[in-house]
Order: C-alpha cells, then structure tokens, then sequence
C-alpha cells in the first residue's frame, strides 16, 4: 500500500498538490478540511461527514450547541467555468443549509464564498434555465453549475466572500 502525505495550511496551498494529477482526488477533501478548520477557529464546532452522506460535508454548530448548520463545500480551481453543484433541479432546504465554495490557487490564499442553499438553488436553476433555451435533448442533461462569474461579482464578494458570519454560530 501507499501513502500520500499531503502539505497544506490554513493560509497557502502547496505547489505539489495543485500540479500532480495523483493528488487531484484529495482536492475536495483538502477543502473540507480547510472549511472546518475555519469555522473551528472561529469558536464553531465542525465535524467531517463520511463521505457517503447525501448533500452534506461538514456539521457545524455554536459552541453552546444552541444553532447547527449542514454544509456542502465544492472545491475547485479557476480552471473551470464554475462548481457542479446537480445533475437536476436543487431542492430547497431551509435556511440551515449553505453551501462553502472554495477557491484553491497555488501559492495564494485561500477563498471561500458562504451562501445559503436556497441562493445557489436558485441561481443554478435560473442559469441552467436561460443557458438550456433552444438546445437539443442531449445538452438537457448538462448539469447545474455555479458559474465564476457569479462568486467574483462585487454583489457576491460584498455578501459571501470570507463572510462567515453568514452561518450564524458565534
């Protein structure tokens, strides 16, 4: 058997993990890590989801246990147009569920965008709906994405950009 070591920490991503194509599996990984590690210095309590549970990652609660949270963290690099966040329309679930975008550049800081489940939801849907219009049956199963375009936009980086805030746990 073999054993990957990866090198990474709270503030820089490690030029060996971005370029070797071995290591892109643990990328999604590496970014639920880094996503705890966030909310757990901030005060927060965050627990890693095995990685057979449907639609969450990481539970995270207050402190005092008063206010939890379901997160769904999508790593990824600007070497794509977005995050896949579905194959098919999202489900709305409540206001305790976000969704932790994580932007990894090599040798920079790390980026995250916090959003509300519903909001990715409905962005997702509205882009796939405008994007699909007039296409052939075969591009209807392209699946939702939540484009660049959107997480560097001043509304997106005002309201969600390291706004941790956002989950409500401290």
């Amino acid at each position: 058997k073999q054993c990957f070591l990866l090198y990474f920490d709270t503030l820089r991503v490690y030029p060996e993990i971005m370029k070797n194509k071995k290591y892109s599996g643990f990328i999604g990984i590496a970014g639920e890590y880094f996503v705890a590690a966030e909310i757990s210095k901030r005060g927060g309590i965050a627990t890693i989801t095995s990685k057979n549970t449907p639609d969450i990652d990481i539970l995270a609660s207050s402190a005092d246990g008063k206010k939890t949270v379901s997160i769904q963290v999508k790593t990824g690099r600007l070497t794509t147009g977005g995050f896949i966040v579905g194959k098919e329309e999202m489900r709305l679930f409540g206001p305790n569920i976000f969704y932790v975008f994580v932007l990894l550049k090599e040798g920079a800081e790390i980026g995250y965008w916090i959003i509300p489940q519903p909001i990715v939801a409905q962005t997702t849907e509205s882009d796939y709906q405008n994007w699909i219009k007039g296409r052939g049956d075969k591009s209807k199963k392209a699946p939702r994405t939540l484009r660049w375009t959107h997480l560097q936009s001043e509304d997106y980086k005002k309201k969600y950009y390291n706004n941790w805030s956002i989950l409500g746990l401290w």
